[in-house]
């Protein structure tokens, strides 16, 4: 990953004036000190304990001094999403930073804290920190630039301006470089989180593409959760091509993986989707046994995490003209999105549109369309989600003969459709 931790320990070992032979002695071969320090060979814990040890390195910890070896640890908590561990450290960063640490990694520093404010949902932070770092972008190096690309590109994925995110994950793939960048992990990551805004962004094989690469990656390297997390993605393109076999395959494998190593989070995202596939193919008692399944894991989880199954269901009844539990969980999710904004669930809006779509129109309606959905929508760049309220607009004007207004929003919605 650029500034990884084969790097820390050769820095470390030129700044104590030894040799890779003074630092493998007794330890290990030259050549694999070598093969790490160039990152293509990832030590056990055990022998980066005994090289810290000799480099004195756990000792400098144990004293409340932070180290470059310290540092890069944060950054591959932050890499890895590892977050009770990436707060543990940056608070020892933060506050005991050395006066004597390596140029490159104070720079390096101020560009991760732009992905530990997104990993802890510091958005406010986030957003005046990334001004910061644009105004002097211009001065990065290859590696600061790959960095501060890839965490803007978290930044505006968190932010839902998928669009923007994937533009600077795309950025930050052209910062990439073999003499640069040895470690796999880094990449693939890269590799993941392209396929992700893709995704969002409705680009299916560019998707695949790159939910493939991530995949083979983890696959090769035993990485089960990263593994099931590409299989969703790929089952979300499957779905959206229309091949409804090898979606449903990938959802199935990614829920033996969950299952394997018990992550519910992983789960539920697979029982939704499947829903989501069983929708699509209207198979509506399955669709919502899914969704069913996704809310009973999510019982317990943030407001805007419930919201999501919990509007399935409400269109998935809707949709096959059970009213009565249309009704119920439109009543849910009001009264549990009546604490939140559309920023942090976009769920929020259906519930207000889907009041009107069981008790009737009126006026109130134009105006939640117009002033508040279709700008949120348009502003975010969200071509897709903006055409379905364009189209309820359209068709609300014509039918109380408003047919020019009509005309207006059905010309919108072939615009729209031509940008997504």
């Amino acid at each position: 990953m650029g500034i990884n931790l084969g790097k820390s320990i050769k820095i470390n070992r030129l700044r104590a004036n030894m040799t890779q032979a003074d630092l493998a002695n007794g330890i290990i071969s030259v050549s694999y000190l070598s093969k790490i320090e160039n990152g293509t060979a990832e030590p056990t814990n055990e022998i980066m304990q005994l090289l810290g040890e000799k480099l004195n390195l756990y000792q400098a910890d144990l004293e409340d001094q932070i180290t470059n070896q310290t540092i890069i640890r944060w950054f591959l908590y932050l890499l890895r999403s590892h977050k009770e561990e990436a707060i543990r450290l940056y608070d020892q960063i933060n506050f005991a930073l050395p006066n004597g640490i390596d140029k490159q990694l104070l720079s390096l520093i101020d560009i991760h804290k732009l992905s530990y404010y997104v990993l802890v949902n510091n958005l406010e932070a986030a957003g005046q920190l990334l001004i910061s770092l644009h105004k002097s972008s211009k001065k990065f190096n290859d590696i600061e630039k790959y960095y501060y690309y890839k965490y803007a590109g978290n930044y505006y994925y968190k932010q839902l301006a998928y669009k923007k995110s994937l533009a600077f994950y795309q950025k930050a793939e052209n910062q990439l470089n073999p003499e640069l960048f040895h470690q796999d992990e880094e990449t693939h990551n890269l590799y993941y989180l392209i396929a992700l805004a893709a995704s969002k962004n409705r680009q299916t094989h560019l998707c695949l593409l790159y939910s493939k690469k991530a995949l083979k990656y983890y696959q090769n390297n035993y990485e089960l959760k990263e593994c099931a997390e590409c299989h969703i993605l790929l089952g979300i393109s499957y779905r959206r091509i229309n091949d409804i076999e090898q979606s449903k395959a990938n959802y199935n494998q990614a829920i033996k993986l969950a299952k394997r190593f018990e992550n519910n989070e992983t789960l539920i995202l697979c029982y939704q989707n499947l829903g989501k596939l069983f929708s699509s193919i209207e198979k509506s008692n399955e669709a919502i046994k899914y969704y069913k399944k996704s809310y009973e894991l999510r019982k317990n989880a943030a407001i805007h995490r419930k919201l999501t199954p919990i509007s399935s269901l409400m269109k998935e009844y809707y949709k096959t003209g059970d009213l009565e539990n249309t009704k119920k969980w439109l009543e849910i999710g009001t009264n549990l999105s009546n604490e939140i904004n559309p920023y942090d669930s976009i769920h929020v809006y259906e519930f207000k549109v889907y009041h009107y779509l069981i008790n009737g129109f009126n006026d109130s309606f134009e105006s939640l369309t117009i002033d508040h959905i279709i700008p949120f929508f348009s502003e975010k760049q969200m071509h897709f989600e903006a055409s379905t309220y364009i189209k309820l607009l359209a068709d609300y004007y014509f039918e109380n003969r408003k047919y020019k207004l009509s005309a207006t929003y059905y010309k919108k919605l072939v615009n729209i459709h031509d940008l997504s």
